[in-house]
C-alpha cells in the first residue's frame, strides 16, 4: 500500500522535481471482545492483512492458544474487531508503535526448551533474503516496508509479509501460518531487519527452530534463543552469515 506524491530529489548535485511512492502507514483500531467485556488497542502498521495482524498478535501476546479461541472477526476500513469464546486479560499499553512493537513491557513468557529435528543448509539461508526481497511487492515499489517470511527448509517461500512495523510483519506471518494450520517446527522464520527480544519471543512462542536476519540481532534476542532452542543466524547477506546460537542445526 502506498501513495504517490512530489518532491524534490538530489542526485550528483543536481536538484529536480519527481514523484515517489511512500508507503502508508495507518493506525489500526483492534478491539478485542467477550460478552460485555472490550478492550481497545492502536496499531500503527501498512493496512494491508488486517486479519492475519490481530490473530498473530493476539496468539503471541496469549492472549488466544489457538485458533478456535476466536468466535468471530468482525472487519471495517482501519477498525477490527475479534470476538473471543472466553475471558481474556490484557495489561499492556493501549498503543502499538510500528517501530517497536511491545517494547517495554515487562511480562515475560514461560517457555520450555524445545527439540527440534531440522537441518538446513548455509547455502540455502544465503539464498533466502534475496527470493523474500523479490517477493516483497510494495518495498519494490517503495523500498519502505519491512518484511517478515516464512520458509521450508529447502528455502522454498511459504508466507511473505510486508509491514512498516518489523513487529507487525512477524505477527502478520504467525496469523497466516496459524490460519493455515501449518505446523512451525520444521520452518524457518526470515526477517528483514534486526532480531530484538520481542521478534524472538514471537518465534519462540509460535514454535520456529531457526530465526534469519539481514542484520544483527540483540544480546537479550540471543539469550532467549539458547534458552528455547532456537538456532539464530544473523547479517545474512550474501555469502556470509554469523550464528549466534545452536549451531547444530545449519549444516
Amino acid at each position: 500500500m502506498s501513495e504517490k506524491i512530489r518532491i524534490l530529489r538530489y542526485i550528483e548535485g543536481k536538484t529536480f522535481p519527481d514523484n515517489d511512492e511512500i508507503v502508508i502507514e495507518e493506525p489500526l483500531k483492534l478491539t478485542i471482545s467477550y460478552k460485555n467485556i472490550s478492550r481497545t488497542i492502536y496499531i500503527m502498521r501498512t493496512p494491508i492483512d488486517d486479519k492475519e495482524l490481530a490473530i498473530g498478535f493476539l496468539f503471541t501476546q496469549g492472549i488466544i492458544k489457538k485458533l478456535e479461541d476466536v468466535e468471530d472477526v468482525i472487519q471495517d476500513k482501519n477498525s477490527i474487531t475479534v470476538i473471543l469464546r472466553n475471558p481474556f486479560s490484557f495489561e499492556r499499553e493501549l498503543l502499538v508503535n510500528s517501530s517497536c512493537g511491545i517494547c517495554g513491557n515487562p511480562t515475560l513468557v514461560k517457555i520450555l526448551s524445545r527439540k527440534f529435528d531440522i537441518k538446513v543448509n548455509r547455502d540455502i539461508l544465503m539464498q533466502i533474503p534475496k527470493k523474500m526481497i523479490n517477493l516483497q511487492k510494495i518495498f519494490l515499489e517503495t523500498g519502505g516496508l519491512h518484511a517478515a517470511g516464512i520458509f521450508d527448509s529447502n528455502g522454498n517461500p511459504i508466507f511473505i509479509e510486508e509491514d512498516v512495523g518489523r513487529h507487525n510483519a512477524v505477527d502478520k506471518a504467525i496469523g497466516k501460518l496459524l490460519l493455515s494450520n501449518m505446523d512451525s517446527s520444521n520452518l524457518i522464520l526470515q526477517v528483514s531487519g534486526r532480531v530484538g527480544y520481542e521478534i524472538a519471543e514471537k518465534a519462540a512462542i509460535v514454535g520456529f527452530p531457526i530465526i534469519s536476519a539481514i542484520s544483527a540481532p540483540t544480546t537479550s534476542a540471543v539469550e532467549l534463543c539458547d534458552f528455547v532452542g532456537i538456532s539464530l543466524v544473523g547479517f545474512v547477506r550474501g555469502n556470509k552469515l554469523n550464528i549466534y546460537t545452536h549451531p547444530e542445526r545449519i549444516i
